[in-house]
C-alpha cells in the first residue's frame, strides 16, 4: 500500500489521535490529580506509539531508517529518519497534508533537539516547537514559520517541555528562541523558560505582586533571579540585568 492510499485508509485514525494527542498535551484546564495524570500519560503513550506503528514504513528513504522524531503542524508532517552512509545525521522528510507531496533532504546539522536541512538555497529547521523554512540569501527571507502542535521520540515520548505535572498551563508564548510557560496550581507562580533546541532551561518563582488581570493577555509576569529580571507579557520577552536589555523579542504567540 503507497503512501497516498495509507492516507485513505488511515486519515481519520491519524487525525483523531493527533487531536488527542494535542488535548491531554497542551490544552489541560484545570490541575489533574496524579491518577489521572498516570491514566492520561498512559494513553499519550500509546498513542504515539500507533502513530510510529502505522507510519514508520511510509516516509523514510528505505524501510531500514525508521523515523526517530515527529513533528506536527498544522499544515505539515515532518518526520527526522535514522541515517545511514549518505547522511550520518538522517533525513529530514516533510509532507503536505493536504495533498501528500513530500520532500526528503539530508540533514545537515543538528543542536540539542532541532534539526537542520538545507535544499537549493531553502534552510528547513523544525525543533518541538516550531517549524521554520527561510529562503537562504544575503538577507534570509522567511517563507514558512508554523507552531508544532505534537513532538514526540521513537519511544512514544515527548519532547516538548512544559509545566510541571499537576499544574494548570496559564500562558505558552513563543518568541524567536524562546518559549516560556507561566505555570501554577490555582494562580500562576513559575515561570519556565527554555531555549527552543531544548538546550537551556531556567525555572523560577514568579513575583507575587505581578501585574495580574482577569484576562491572561493582559497580565505582566515578572520573575528575579539575582541581579537579573524577566518579564513577559503579549507583546514581548525581555531579560535585563541593571536596566540594560540581555534578551527583548517580540512575542509571536500567545495561547
Amino acid at each position: 500500500m503507497n503512501f497516498l492510499q495509507f492516507r485513505l485508509y488511515h486519515k481519520g485514525s491519524l487525525k483523531l489521535a493527533f487531536v488527542s494527542l494535542s488535548c491531554l498535551l497542551f490544552f489541560s484546564p484545570l490541575a489533574k490529580t496524579q491518577a489521572e495524570i498516570k491514566k492520561e500519560s498512559t494513553l499519550v503513550s500509546n498513542l504515539n506509539h500507533s502513530l510510529i506503528q502505522l507510519t514508520q514504513k511510509q516516509v523514510c528513504p528505505s524501510a531500514q531508517l525508521l523515523p526517530k522524531r515527529i513533528f506536527e503542524t498544522d499544515k505539515y508532517y515532518v518526520y527526522i529518519c535514522r541515517g545511514d552512509e549518505k547522511s550520518s545525521l538522517g533525513y529530514y522528510v516533510q509532507i503536505y497534508k493536504n495533498s501528500g507531496s513530500k520532500i526528503i533532504i539530508p540533514i545537515s546539522n543538528k543542536v540539542g533537539e532541532a534539526y537542520f536541512a538545507k535544499d537549493t538555497g531553502v534552510i528547513y529547521t523544525v525543533t518541538p516547537y516550531e517549524l521554520v523554512v527561510t529562503k537562504f540569501s544575503k538577507r534570509n527571507s522567511l517563507v514558512l514559520r508554523e507552531k508544532v502542535n505534537n513532538a514526540i521520540a521513537a519511544d512514544g515520548q515527548s519532547l516538548t517541555k512544559g509545566c510541571p505535572e499537576g499544574n494548570t498551563s496559564f500562558v505558552e508564548a513563543a518568541t524567536k528562541n524562546y518559549i516560556v510557560y507561566i505555570c501554577g496550581r490555582e494562580m500562576p507562580d513559575t515561570y519556565i523558560a527554555l531555549t527552543k533546541n531544548g538546550t537551556s532551561i531556567i525555572t523560577l518563582p514568579l513575583l507575587s505582586n505581578y501585574n495580574s488581570s482577569a484576562k491572561a493577555e493582559d497580565s505582566e509576569y515578572i520573575a528575579i533571579k539575582g541581579k537579573t529580571r524577566y518579564l513577559l507579557n503579549r507583546k514581548m520577552l525581555r531579560v535585563s540585568r541593571d536596566g540594560r536589555n540581555l534578551v527583548k523579542e517580540k512575542v509571536l504567540y500567545w495561547h
